[in-house]
């Protein structure tokens, strides 16, 4: 997983966050109050014009068609399963590949909980120093766990952190599967599978057609190349069909699998706002049953 090329994609993702907060409140899909500071300088100042927020939004529209209703979409639904989780009792959350998320700082009720935040070392340092300058300290329910997926597991890296498997626990993994090898998948899906039962994961995926060219999506020719000359090429996918059998293996039941079209249904509809979302990537929901 090439480091500084998914460092720019977590980047893009909490711009976008950002950019959303812009929004109308009544059509405001989230409230993140942290990414502003997050993001860190000049990013910060420069999303406060107006012209540059529509700058920064075409220029995302041009890679992919509908990627920033993608991004603000797959947020809208990991919040809520986040605080569902919560709410039934969960007392442990684990964001892996956890990039510029900020949900450790900003959802009710989730200062009560252990967080872990596990990814490569260099962005969380950074993350680190800002989160310092936002609150005048870290958050003390939050852990670091430094990692590279493709060399390390999760069983090494936790071992050494107060998680405790035996308990349950809901795993975040947003926009991280697409840059991995399927063995570091199988990896971290075996691990998760094995923690107590009750426990989550929710992730994003995108679709193997798409990995393998095969889709007649529009525009995602042109944005294969782009992610591939960012040094962050898409490389791991699966197919809606397949999912609940690929799942199986792991001890996890599929709950839910949602995309472009649910998102029009749940969030975009009641509210009246036009908003395109890239077809080719999913959020699945699934549970340990063993």
């Amino acid at each position: 997983m090439a480091e500084k090329g998914v460092g720019n994609t977590a980047l893009g993702a909490a711009i976008c966050r950002l950019i959303e907060q812009y929004q109308p409140q009544e059509t405001r899909l989230f409230e993140d109050p942290v990414v502003k500071d997050v993001v860190g300088m000049p990013m910060q100042v420069m999303m406060r014009a107006a012209w540059m927020r529509n700058f920064t939004l075409q220029k995302t529209e041009a890679a992919g068609k509908g990627i920033y209703g993608a991004q603000v979409c797959r947020t809208r639904f990991i919040d809520e399963a986040v605080q569902t989780a919560l709410a039934k009792g969960i007392g442990q959350v684990v964001i892996l590949g956890a990039g510029l998320d900020t949900r450790p700082y900003r959802l009710p009720g989730i200062e009560k909980a252990k967080v872990f935040e596990v990814d490569l070392p260099a962005a969380q340092e950074s993350k680190k120093k800002n989160l310092q300058k936002h609150f005048g300290r870290l958050p003390e329910h939050v852990t670091f766990v430094p990692i590279d997926f493709d060399t390390q597991t999760l069983e090494t890296v936790l071992g050494g952190t107060v998680f405790d498997p035996a308990k349950p626990a809901v795993f975040l993994w947003e926009g991280v599967t697409q840059y991995l090898s399927e063995k570091s998948v199988h990896q971290t899906l075996s691990f998760v599978g094995s923690c107590a039962p009750g426990s989550i994961i929710v992730f994003t995926y995108v679709l193997k057609s798409v990995i393998e060219h095969r889709s007649d999506i529009p525009g995602v020719e042109k944005m294969l190349e782009r992610v591939a000359k960012s040094n962050a090429a898409w490389t791991f996918g699966l197919e809606p069909s397949d999912l609940k059998a690929y799942l199986q293996p792991f001890h996890l039941g599929l709950v839910a699998d949602v995309g472009s079209t649910d998102y029009q249904e749940m969030y975009l509809q009641p509210i009246k706002r036009e908003l395109a979302v890239f077809e080719g990537e999913r959020v699945a929901q699934a549970v340990v049953t063993r």
